[in-house]
């Protein structure tokens, strides 16, 4: 099943996203998978990679951090339901199963 990014914020800047291979980039630039429209999100912000079959977030030199359920991190695994911070822009992360093969390709907007 593919890993969903669900925008909680009161006024959302991003259609919900499903993923359907990893790894995947989030940033505010048009070379990220996931773009988010956040003048406080750096323009490849942080990037969702499956290691031993589990999901983690790894900043990748983002300005002003990454959070993951309101603590920064630099690198996390992420448990169905967390909330992920980028920038000001906060999604709830869903996935009853990582994808088994990682490879990059084509995101299905919902």
């Amino acid at each position: 099943m593919a890993v969903r990014l669900s925008c909680c914020d009161a006024v959302s800047t991003i259609d919900d996203v499903a993923l359907d291979a990893l790894p995947a980039t989030i940033g505010r630039g048009e070379e990220a998978d996931v773009r988010v429209f956040d003048t406080w999100a750096s323009r490849i912000h942080c990037a969702l990679v499956v290691r031993d079959g589990r999901l983690w977030v790894e900043d990748r030199q983002s300005s002003n951090g990454t959070q993951l359920n309101g603590e920064i991190v630099k690198e996390a695994e992420i448990r169905s339901g967390d909330q992920l911070t980028v920038g000001i822009t906060t999604f709830r992360v869903t996935f009853s199963r990582v994808p088994a093969k990682q490879s990059t390709g084509d995101l299905a907007h919902l």
